[in-house]
């Protein structure tokens, strides 16, 4: 029994979770043998890692560190009981719903794919607790940032400059960055000089970058010698840059952005507040990354594909066949079709094969989304009615998955649409609103979405209230970097998705939530 009591200790829990934390970039690269894993039937081992071993660490520290065990059990117990009453209902709901919408067969409702979807959102939560009891210290998060930071940057930059590993958006990296200045857009397309190594989700791993950038300058800021902040100057360059070579806009344009935000700050805690030591030398640093990557900016593969994009939007809005197919639309041949007939569904099929696919007019619309996931066969109306709707609202994927979403959820009443029509009936058809906080809020509903993604909104607005009450005690740098971090991603969260419902993302989310929390309980103690 002693043996074990030594095993389960303190250190232990607090040594598994840092581990936890530092790794999910590494745990998440094991889709790269799903394949194997799955012939024999065996689970991916970041399904083991976040469905066996979190819920463990969220008991473990009920037990050996909670002072307020009843206190707990009670919000705990009474959160639990209503989720699972919601799940009930919203799982009957979605059954229904499913049935109503109208799919092409690669849309499909699964209850088991719907409690992994409602787990992976609220884990996080019990991971807070956990690193909350914890009473990480600066020492800690410093290791933690620079270890991690490493992980995801150090490859990304290696594997691009000997060119090696995945593009982020399709195939492989052709070239390195270097080629961006030597004219390398020239013969590749931009999409395939961006480069992601071998994780799994770009725009996840991008958004924790974004998140750790301004952690990286802090601790910059804080080095107490020259040796460390070469270090870490190094570790910020490369970090930034591999931000830029991962090519998605939220790390693209962070690299540059991050760095006058953070110099804001610092500049109001050390001049303004006098909590720091101005140091000149952070001064002229962080003026010199944000210069650097903002003259890059321009010749990097996001910004080079907007341009592209671009000009591609211009050519297609200024396209003569839209005015003639208006005008076969409006024609008395089509006002006389009658929905659900054959000559209803050939004519549209004939219009979209005319304007869209003929014409070029559908070019502005991802091809897999009307020949892939729903066929524009199946529902030509459809199509045909987005082919003609004012070019922004049809130019690129995250336009035409509000569309569909919006097309589909309008044919339930109020009361599927509070329940929730489904998230997995849309993840499993591909065609899904990647926009945190919206997308929840669409497919698990009002009351779904509030209890799975609306606390992290809750939390950082109670804690600005109460950082605000206590500004003497807590308008310091390191809180207000730690938020920075923090509300940076919730923000692209809401603007790129693939945030709240990704570990890699969610864990250092609930790193950066506890840590803040503890701070304000700390100073609002000393102020009894």
């Amino acid at each position: 029994m002693n043996k074990l009591a030594k095993l389960f200790n303190e250190k232990v829990l607090s040594i598994a979770i840092i581990a936890l934390i530092i790794a999910q970039p590494i745990i998440d690269m094991d889709y790269l043998i799903y394949g194997f894993l799955d012939q024999f039937g065996l689970p991916r081992f970041s399904t083991i890692v976040r469905f066996l071993i979190i819920p463990g660490l969220i008991v473990w520290t009920f037990f050996l560190k909670d002072k307020n065990k009843k206190k707990t059990l009670l919000v705990g117990g009474l959160y639990g009981v209503v989720l699972a009453v919601y799940f009930y209902f919203h799982c009957q709901n979605a059954i229904t719903a499913y049935s109503i919408m109208g799919f092409t067969t690669n849309f499909e409702f699964s209850i088991y794919q719907e409690l992994v979807y409602i787990l992976t959102l609220i884990l996080p939560f019990g991971l807070t607790y956990c690193i909350y009891h914890m009473k990480i210290t600066e020492k800690m998060i410093k290791m933690i940032t620079y270890v991690t930071s490493s992980i995801i940057a150090l490859p990304i930059f290696f594997g691009d400059l000997f060119v090696f590993g995945i593009s982020t958006y399709e195939g492989y990296t052709m070239a390195s960055f270097i080629s961006w200045f030597t004219g390398g857009y020239e013969i590749y397309h931009p999409r395939v000089l961006a480069s992601k190594f071998f994780f799994s989700e770009g725009n996840t791993i991008g958004i924790l970058m974004f998140m750790l950038l301004p952690l990286l300058y802090y601790f910059f800021s804080k080095a107490i010698n020259k040796k460390e902040k070469i270090v870490v100057g190094i570790l910020i360059a490369i970090h930034s840059l591999s931000m830029q070579i991962l090519a998605t806009r939220v790390a693209t344009y962070g690299a540059v952005l991050i760095p006058i935000a953070f110099l804001i700050l610092y500049i109001f805690s050390s001049l303004i507040l006098k909590n720091e030591k101005f140091k000149t030398s952070v001064l002229i640093f962080t003026i010199c990354m944000a210069a650097l990557f903002g003259a890059i900016l321009n010749f990097t593969p996001a910004v080079v594909n907007q341009s592209i994009d671009a000009i591609n939007d211009v050519a297609l809005s200024e396209n003569g066949a839209a005015d003639k197919g208006r005008e076969e639309l409006d024609s008395d041949k089509a006002k006389a079709l009658i929905p659900g007939t054959k000559e209803f569904d050939d004519f549209y099929i004939y219009m979209f094969e005319d304007y869209g696919i003929r014409a070029k007019y559908a070019s502005s619309i991802p091809k897999q989304y009307y020949l892939d996931w729903y066929n524009y066969k199946y529902d030509p109306k459809y199509w045909v009615d987005v082919l003609f709707l004012p070019l922004e609202q049809r130019v690129g994927g995250r336009t035409i998955q509000t569309n569909f979403m919006n097309y589909k959820l309008s044919t339930l009443n109020s009361s599927q649409r509070f329940w929730g029509a489904g998230y997995s009936t849309f993840m499993n058809g591909s065609i899904l609103l990647e926009q945190d906080f919206k997308q929840q809020w669409l497919t698990l509903g009002p009351l779904g979405s509030f209890l799975t993604t609306i606390p992290w909104v809750i939390a950082v607005l109670g804690g600005a209230i109460l950082v605000i009450i206590k500004w003497k005690k807590l308008f310091k740098l390191d809180i207000f970097v730690y938020a920075m971090s923090l509300v940076a991603a919730l923000a692209t969260a809401y603007t790129s998705g693939h945030t709240l419902d990704q570990f890699i993302t969610t864990t250092f989310m609930a790193l950066l939530l506890a840590i803040l929390l503890n701070k304000i309980v700390e100073a609002y103690k000393k102020g009894e």
